[in-house]
């Protein structure tokens, strides 16, 4: 999917939420600029690049004392292009009138790739760990959040396919990105919240689009809806 396209289903879902909020019904909905903290899950689709990051070998137990020289491959190496990958989403996060702190982590259904690599590969685990933090400002019942993540991407790909056993690598790769979201409250227990952020200062270049529900505390009094 190309990167304006991804930006453009964000922000049409964030003005969605945004006109489907001031519809509401309800009489009394929480504050939505209360104090809160909430665990978070939801669902995730990210595109990123891997082809730049280094992916380290992993020993077999049988070769961790013989001495035989652990080479790196790049992503590009090992067949590894742009990808779009699908997947869940799971953290805790804290409101405060004026500002948001969010950690989690996105875990990824990881496809079998087929390269320029001898092998196949496949994921054992794809998992974007992150911390994001930032301003909240009010716009009616929806809370917009911007912010900056800071966070690591962590690969782990075993070959596939080989007729014997096959060899593991691992990787690790920096993300620096700018988060902008909106989350609507009409609970004090309950929120959802859009968020869409992009890495602008890593090769990796990682995109992401969340849909999330939140469930957890938040201070008091409820307002009343005229």
């Amino acid at each position: 999917m190309p990167r304006t396209a991804r930006f453009g289903v964000a922000t049409i879902a964030l003005a969605t939420l945004s006109l489907a909020s001031e519809t509401a019904q309800a009489q009394t909905v929480a504050d939505p600029l209360a104090t809160g903290i909430f665990a978070r899950a939801g669902f995730v689709l990210s595109s990123f690049d891997p082809s730049g990051m280094s992916f380290v070998p992993q020993r077999a137990p049988r070769l961790r004392n013989s001495g035989v020289p652990v080479e790196a491959l790049t992503g590009k190496q090992l067949g590894f292009g742009e990808m779009a990958l699908a997947g869940f989403t799971a953290g805790i996060g804290f409101d405060a009138r004026w500002f948001y702190v969010r950690v989690g982590a996105d875990i990824y259904e990881f496809p079998q790739v087929r390269g320029e690599y001898e092998n196949d590969l496949r994921a054992r685990f794809t998992t974007l760990a992150w911390v994001s933090a930032g301003p909240r400002l009010r716009l009616g019942s929806v809370v917009l959040n911007a912010g900056v993540r800071v966070g690591a991407l962590l690969m782990n790909v075993t070959e596939v396919g080989s007729t014997r056993e096959g060899r593991e690598y691992s990787a690790v790769g920096g993300v620096y990105a700018f988060d902008l979201g909106a989350q609507w409250r009409p609970l004090r227990w309950f929120e959802l919240d859009v968020t869409v952020g992009h890495d602008f200062f890593t090769q990796i270049g990682a995109t992401t689009f969340s849909v999330a529900a939140s469930f957890g505390w938040s201070r008091g009094p409820t307002l009343t809806r005229r």
